[in-house]
């Protein structure tokens, strides 16, 4: 099979295991094409005999790549400045035939439209070590066997089915956020920004859950709180502090983030927008995810 048509076959489904991953679209992309790269050059269909599984090899290179950078990231998380947050994948909520959405301008543009993460899920993924995240995500997200995850991330059959089974019971215990249906989150979405847009801080108070929590990701790069605000009071007077500042100018727009209703922020007097994603437990806000380093928005057109 011609390298190219190889690319065109295995690209999406490469980019989506190094995205979930890494939770950087640069990144996924630059161990993707990396990862093609080393095919090219092993010439693998002229010396050496053909591979018989070309996926299996391809799947085993990005994820082995995965966790190398992944053990190497978490050295410099550790004088990272603030929560440190996934790069969001964000698509517009109507997209217009023709745009530059429409267009897939986003690299992972479809990807989101056809199988994507939730942010919150994405976000509960980085509590877990290298290895624990590609079983993870090999088992749940692309249901490979025990036989191909041990191939790709040299463990034991044995070993791999312990520990995503210790995983399931993590994950079970503390549960991602709900996936709710569009018009209901829509609703939801539109009722925050209401409350917000009118000040009827008691009409918003009443939408945060009392453990609330919010997240700020500015990677000392802009303004953002470096720690993550807790209980709905707090997160309630963090939001009127910001509400008071705002610029008359702002727009607000909604989008899909991850493959669930958000919004972006963007005003004349920021070089980058923001860009928020709610998390929603019982009809109630759980967590909210404010991404506003400019270098983990570098991939979107949100112009």
């Amino acid at each position: 099979m011609e390298l190219d048509s190889v690319y065109r076959m295995y690209r999406p489904l490469l980019l989506s295991i190094a995205y979930r991953m890494l939770g950087s679209v640069t990144h996924a992309e630059d161990l993707v094409q990396d990862a093609f790269v080393t095919v090219q050059q092993q010439e693998i269909n002229k010396e050496g005999g053909p591979v018989r599984n070309l996926k299996a090899y391809l799947c085993k290179i990005v994820t082995n790549r995965c966790l190398d950078y992944m053990k190497s990231a978490r050295k410099k998380r550790e004088v990272y400045v603030g929560p440190w947050l996934p790069e969001p994948l964000v698509q517009e909520y109507a997209v217009v035939a023709g745009s530059d959405f429409a267009a897939g301008q986003d690299p992972l543009q479809i990807i989101v439209l056809e199988d994507t993460i939730s942010y919150a899920l994405l976000v509960l993924l980085e509590r877990l070590t290298p290895i624990e995240r590609a079983i993870f995500i090999l088992r749940e997200a692309f249901e490979y066997d025990y036989r191909n995850i041990a191939e790709f991330v040299n463990k034991t059959e044995l070993g791999c089915r312990k520990i995503y089974s210790r995983l399931k019971r993590k994950i079970q215990d503390e549960p991602p956020a709900e996936l709710i249906p569009s018009a209901q989150s829509e609703q939801l979405v539109l009722s925050f920004l209401h409350a917000t847009s009118t000040g009827d801080m008691e009409g918003l108070f009443a939408m945060l859950s009392e453990d609330i929590v919010l997240y700020s990701d500015g990677g000392g790069k802009v303004m953002a709180a470096i720690n993550p605000i807790t209980s709905s009071k707090r997160v309630l007077a963090f939001i009127q502090g910001l509400a008071s500042k705002g610029d008359s100018e702002g727009v607000v727009r909604l989008v899909k983030v991850n493959g669930q209703l958000g919004f972006v922020l963007s005003s004349p007097t920021d070089s980058y927008p923001t860009v928020v994603s709610l998390e929603f437990k019982d009809e109630r806000i759980q967590r909210i995810y404010l991404m506003r380093n400019p270098d983990k928005l570098r991939h979107l057109n949100l112009g």
